[in-house]
């Protein structure tokens, strides 16, 4: 996988998290790895939806190393996350089936 060669920033980070891609710092030069992990701080207080995931990058199975990276994606639903069109689609269902069976309101 080739480095990145855009700006690094908590806008261009957050609008490809937005877009659903996954980032990760081995996305970007060595160079600019600091900067990459400042920013998604600030990207994780203002989106809390932001997730980390591990990915194995390399295995050696005679050593028994494994080297893993740490990426970063939007995870919507979680504990204690109610999607609200979801929610309002549950209840209409409800009542819709409540009207069908003759269940007084």
């Amino acid at each position: 996988m080739e480095p990145r060669t855009d700006f690094i920033t908590p806008d261009t980070l957050m609008a490809r998290l937005q877009a659903g891609e996954i980032v990760g710092a081995l996305d970007y030069p060595k160079a600019d790895r600091p900067l990459f992990w400042s920013s998604i701080a600030i990207v994780r207080d203002a989106l809390p939806c932001v997730r980390q995931v591990w990915q194995t990058i390399g295995e050696q199975h005679v050593d028994g190393v494994r080297t893993r990276q740490m990426l970063f994606r939007i995870c919507p639903r979680q504990r204690g996350f109610v999607d609200p069109t979801l929610a309002g689609l549950i209840l209409l269902a409800a009542v819709c089936a409540g009207l069908l069976c003759g269940v007084p309101l």
